[in-house]
């Protein structure tokens, strides 16, 4: 069973990259969006990088499980240039970011009346 699930994590590997660039590219959006005041977008947004994070942190917990150090290589493997960042640092870099949106997201504007 141990074999499996770390020939599954193996098998994963690859697209763990992209999932880096879509949680930050939710997380800039969300914040754009917030901006431009579409809220609703925003908490789809921010729901994304959340969810995102959780899954790096959950996987981060598999990996240590099963005797694994999980980290993604920033580097370039051609050079020789390793810069191992492991997932738990991925994951919270989008976890405190999209809970931070989440809660900008859910706030009501406060409306200024001119009248008063």
């Amino acid at each position: 069973m141990k074999q499996t699930l770390l020939d599954l994590m193996s098998a994963m590997m690859p697209f763990m990259m992209p999932l880096v660039w879509a949680g930050g590219i939710a997380a800039a959006a969300s914040l754009g969006l917030l901006v431009a005041r579409r809220t609703r977008a925003a908490r789809w947004g921010a729901g994304i990088t959340l969810a995102l994070g959780a899954f790096f942190l959950a996987c981060q917990g598999m990996g240590a499980l099963l005797g694994a150090q999980p980290s993604i290589n920033f580097g370039d493997p051609s050079q020789f240039e390793f810069i191992l960042v492991p997932f738990w640092q991925i994951g919270l870099g989008l976890l405190i970011p999209g809970a931070a949106l989440w809660r900008l997201a859910r706030q009501r504007p406060t409306v200024v009346n001119p009248a008063a």
